[in-house]
């Protein structure tokens, strides 16, 4: 009986240590994902601030630190590669294009996707294990 009663309690211990793996586990992949819907959000507001700028500076676009000077975005974007959430921006511009990029600070399970995204289209693109580029797939909602 006593063996009975050890192999049951030893059954429900394991079982419960692998509940709490798998609830970390989808946890962690909880927080990326939240992370990575801010960092589109970002890329939407950069957009958004590069359209206005180019309204006022005769269709050319700016940097991250020319459109916080501007007023187009806050202080959070005034660096050459600010990070959002987890997430690092990064911005090539010239006089009349722009190439964004948003990748994941953090390695492994707890990673994002890497995102994409130029002043050809508002559509933002996806990579799972590289910085994405304009021939990536297309963010599906």
């Amino acid at each position: 009986m006593i063996r009975l009663v050890s192999t049951v309690s030893l059954l429900i211990a394991v079982a419960f240590l692998l509940s709490c793996q798998s609830y970390s586990t989808g946890l962690q992949q909880s927080v990326a994902r939240a992370d990575e819907m801010s960092a589109v959000a970002a890329l939407k507001t950069i957009a958004t601030a590069q359209q206005a700028y180019a309204l006022s500076n005769s269709s050319s676009y700016g940097s991250f630190q020319q459109l916080c000077q501007a007023g187009f975005l806050d202080e959070r974007f005034n660096s050459v590669t600010p990070e959002i959430k987890d997430y690092v921006l990064s911005m090539d511009v010239n006089a009349d294009s722009y190439r964004l990029n948003a990748d994941p600070a953090r390695a492994g399970e707890q990673a994002g996707r890497h995102l994409y995204m130029d002043s050809t289209s508002p559509l933002i693109r996806v990579n799972a294990t590289q910085p994405a580029t304009a021939k990536d797939p297309l963010m599906q909602p």
